[in-house]
């Protein structure tokens, strides 16, 4: 009976919601901390990103983010350091994702996202910099 208690409590701690602070596995965060959420943006503008993590080459064995739009997480660029200029994204509203990620490119189970407005100046694709599709 003790055992089966002590797993509910376990079970408990690891199934915490998401306070928007971008935590998550193992008191890992990610946060984007420009644009403000709700922000109107002109192309180019920066994100820049926060972390409890280091974030470096994925060849040296840091971890790193991969920043996508609109939820559409097959074209994302890498990004090893805190922040990202993006150069092409069309105007309107967009939500941009940064998904913290190990050096081999899994999920270590922290995500974020906020929503910016486009101005009138955005281009017409998507992301911008270094996309490598297929991780």
């Amino acid at each position: 009976m003790a055992a089966a208690g002590a797993a509910l409590a376990l079970l408990a701690a690891g199934c915490g919601g998401d306070d928007g602070s971008g935590g998550g596995s193992g008191g890992m965060t990610l946060e984007i901390t420009a644009p403000d959420d709700g922000a109107t943006v002109d192309v180019p503008f920066t994100v820049e990103l926060s972390s409890s993590e280091e974030l470096g080459p994925t060849e040296s064995g840091a971890h790193h983010v991969h920043v996508f739009f609109d939820g559409d997480d097959s074209e994302y660029q890498v990004v090893e350091s805190d922040s990202v200029e993006i150069t092409d994204l069309p105007a309107g509203e967009h939500e941009i994702d940064a998904s913290l990620r190990n050096a081999d490119h899994s999920p270590a189970g922290v995500e974020t996202s906020i929503t910016v407005t486009v101005g009138e100046g955005g281009t017409g694709g998507t992301g911008g910099g270094d996309e490598l599709p297929g991780y």
